[in-house]
């Protein structure tokens, strides 16, 4: 999953596509053979599908019915196929695949992968953040990145300028992304799960450096959506955690001692505090930002009422009359209300209610770690757009399949 963007074979063929059509391909000849897979809770396949039929609803009526010129129906086929892609790909095959073996697949072995996965994915940025700003070394010539060969995306603020590290990632923002949706499931694995063997010392060096490449990022995004999680997350299972209050307090405070010391002899947390207030406040980044979201506004308004129901469909921004990148949507909220319509959003939302009412009834503590990770993937899609990713799919499809395993199951669910 990592692998998004660094090795990839193309800039529009990543590693995730390629293995998630071979496990899609797979499924199908498995079921063609006659075998079948039982699930006990096959219901969020439902709103996929329900969604991912408003979409082609939408493609008929918008690309068919009234076809555009041939390069605009170009890019609407591409990213029909994206949606396809990544909702078959990246979830239904995924929550499948859990199920061929549920008793094969549990919590414990998806978080310990999961974990090293993102250890990897950690030192590897790391050691790319040192390679380009402390040995100028042209990483990227080393790491091929198809999509965007060259990153020199730095982090603004008075201190110093690095190149922000993006990791395997298209960018460093993504690569944050990734590491915010697994960190939870990781500190599960490490602390909670029981059955990690390390010693203390490694599992804190671990998270360590899990929290130091999110740092290497200097992603506002990662930061605002990290905080906000875990108070929800702590306001949800607050009667659960009451008990471990003085804990929480001891640690929350070992660890802001911990950052201000080491903060005091490499500045890297006002570094990081400084990039953050002069993108939410005077950047390019966050005018852009505020001028697409106005276009959102101005031309959803404005729109037909067929299309607000049913959207103007894949690149259905281009069919609006607004041009191709500078004006696309960088919230995937805007970008499914305006392609799919309030249909294609209601069903989304519904998709992601289903789901938290699957976390309830899971045990505590791994509930409190899968909300945790899926209330930040909600959050952060308020600031990218790209769908077509696999971290937040699988997560979403962990969640299914563990609400349908007995032994993970509270009591009262």
């Amino acid at each position: 999953m990592p692998f998004t963007s660094a090795f990839c074979i193309s800039s529009s063929l990543s590693w995730p596509l390629l293995w998630g059509s071979i496990s899609t391909a797979f499924i199908l000849l498995y079921l063609l053979t006659g075998k079948k897979i039982h699930s006990p809770n096959i219901k969020s396949l439902y709103f996929i599908i329900l969604f991912l039929l408003n979409i082609v609803l939408s493609f008929f009526i918008n690309d068919i019915l009234n076809p555009p010129d041939s390069l605009v129906f170009g890019k609407t086929v591409n990213h029909l196929f994206a949606y396809f892609a990544s909702f078959i790909n990246f979830y239904v095959t995924t929550f499948l695949l859990f199920n061929l073996n549920s008793e094969a697949v549990s919590p414990y072995q998806i978080t310990k992968i999961i974990t090293l996965v993102l250890f990897f994915s950690c030192v590897f940025a790391i050691i790319e953040f040192i390679a380009k700003n402390i040995f100028s070394i042209d990483f990227d010539q080393i790491v091929p990145h198809p999509a965007v060969e060259k990153m020199n995306a730095l982090a603004l603020g008075d201190i110093f300028r690095s190149i922000r590290a993006r990791g395997l990632a298209e960018e460093p923002g993504h690569f944050a992304f990734m590491i915010n949706l697994f960190l939870p499931l990781s500190i599960y694995y490490l602390f909670f799960s029981e059955l990690c063997r390390f010693p203390k010392w490694a599992k804190t060096t671990i998270v360590s450096t899990f929290i130091i490449a999110l740092i290497l990022t200097f992603s506002t995004a990662a930061f605002v959506v990290l905080p906000i999680s875990l108070f929800l997350s702590f306001i949800f299972f607050r009667k659960y955690l009451i008990k471990h209050l003085v804990k929480i307090l001891i640690g929350a405070s070992l660890l802001i001692l911990f950052a201000l010391v080491l903060d005091t002899y490499v500045p890297i947390i006002t570094q990081l505090a400084l990039d953050i207030d002069q993108k939410t406040s005077n950047s390019g980044s966050m005018d852009d930002r505020t001028t697409r979201a106005e276009l959102f506004q101005t031309y959803f308004k404005n729109a037909p009422i067929l299309n607000k129901f049913i959207g103007y469909g894949p690149s259905g921004y281009l069919k609006a009359g607004l041009e191709a990148d500078t004006d696309s949507f960088l919230v995937l909220y805007q970008t499914f209300l305006f392609e799919t319509g309030i249909f294609g959003m209601l069903i989304y939302i519904a998709f992601l209610f289903f789901l938290l009412l699957q976390i309830k009834k899971i045990i505590f503590p791994l509930n409190f770690f899968l909300l945790f990770s899926f209330i930040m993937g909600i959050l952060h899609y308020f600031f990218i757009s790209n769908y077509w990713y696999p971290w937040y799919w699988f997560v979403c499809a962990f969640i299914a399949h563990i609400s349908t395993l007995s032994q993970f199951l509270s009591v009262k669910a």
